[in-house]
């Protein structure tokens, strides 16, 4: 069996990752784990432990991992290059910019775009918002450019 080209449309709507809410929250963990031993009880203490907190509170519905409404939520990646985006409100972005700061790695894709105004949006793939196939496909086409 044949792989499909390089050059074929891929479609992507991942999930919002429940692998990066994890790594977060056992990440916020340790860091007050940490906290607790390395500083006396007190007022420092506990204003770091409110910042880790408020970090908590931020990051674990940040959009770049699939959560609010500023999340993408539809991904196009056309045959002649071009990308479509679609975010959970229901905007949508055409001739939208792949650029050469986004993460290929064998765990981590973080696909960074330029909208067609300037603004910039970024989405975070952990493995765990879409088919392992097309996850692998995508991978293969973004290392082959």
């Amino acid at each position: 069996m044949s792989s499909p080209p390089f050059d074929a449309t891929i479609e992507l709507a991942p999930r919002p990752s429940l692998r990066a809410l994890t790594i977060l929250f056992w990440l916020h963990v340790a860091l007050l784990a940490a906290l607790m031993a390395l500083l006396r009880p007190g007022p420092g203490m506990a204003g770091m432990a409110a910042l880790v907190a408020l970090s908590w509170v931020i990051s674990r519905r940040h959009p770049v991992f699939g959560f609010g409404p500023n999340a993408l939520s539809r991904l196009t990646w056309h045959a002649a290059g071009q990308w479509t985006l679609h975010d959970t409100r229901g905007a949508r972005w055409d001739d939208v910019e792949l650029l050469g700061s986004s993460l290929v790695h064998e765990r981590l894709l973080v696909l960074v775009f330029r909208l067609p105004d300037g603004e910039q949006r970024s989405r975070a793939l952990l493995g765990d918002e879409l088919d392992a196939e097309l996850l692998r496909r995508l991978r293969a086409r973004l290392r082959a450019q």
